[in-house]
């Protein structure tokens, strides 16, 4: 019986028979240096390298002097809708403005009051359709470590995280919904126990897919 792939000791590279996996403990044997290894995570390996063969869309990657760049930039289509919709909606807010001031000469404390959420609805709209058509995210990894970026040009947050050599990296469902679906994050094994977690805003399932195969790899 032979392996529907040809799995690899990560140890010394030997190949690994079939007869030395226990599927239902999820471990593998390496007769050639006796290291036994997580079967779900060497078949992992495997399909990360079909996953990092090609890079997805919207994605670029790129070597500099800080480490591995990985760059996610949103679709744009929706910088534009909210762009158009903060327009009307602004507009729409500073008519209403001016209509009031011109009748209460200038105008009432109650009216500025009420007025006051429609004006940072617009604010806030207007901040999410710049960072949709201008932002980033982007990883900067070296092995054992990253960083992760969200931000315009370099004004933005940035986050540090460790990749432990044996630190889990998968892809699970997060508590947030967009138009009635579930979003996925990327989740990242943390040696205090406390997972990172992100990539909720990318859209694509090929993106994401290819970001966690990298940070499995970035593993040191």
């Amino acid at each position: 019986m032979t392996t529907p792939v040809e799995l690899k000791c990560p140890t010394c590279g030997a190949l690994l028979a079939m007869e030395n996996v226990n599927m239902a403990t999820d471990m593998a044997l390496c007769r050639a240096c006796n290291k036994i290894s997580r079967f779900s995570d060497l078949v992992q390996e495997e399909r990360d390298e079909e996953i990092l063969d090609s890079i997805p869309r919207r994605m670029s990657v790129a070597k500099t002097a800080r480490g591995l760049e990985v760059t996610y930039r949103r679709p744009k289509g929706v910088g534009f809708f909210l762009l158009l919709f903060t327009l009307i909606w602004n507009a729409i807010t500073y008519v209403a403005v001016f209509a009031m001031m011109g009748e209460t000469g200038h105008g009432g404390i109650f009216g500025q009051l009420f007025l006051i959420p429609f004006i940072l609805v617009g604010f806030g709209t207007l901040l999410g359709a710049v960072y949709v058509l201008f932002g980033r995210m982007t990883l900067t990894l070296t092995p054992g470590r990253g960083e992760l970026f969200r931000g315009v040009g370099s004004l933005g947050r940035r986050q540090q995280f460790l990749l432990a050599k044996d630190a889990r990296v998968s892809i699970e469902a997060s508590n947030i919904q967009q138009n009635h679906k579930v979003l996925n994050k990327i989740v990242v094994e943390q040696p205090d126990g406390k997972p990172f977690e992100f990539g909720t805003g990318i859209a694509e399932e090929e993106a994401q897919q290819y970001a966690a195969a990298l940070l499995r790899q970035m593993r040191g």
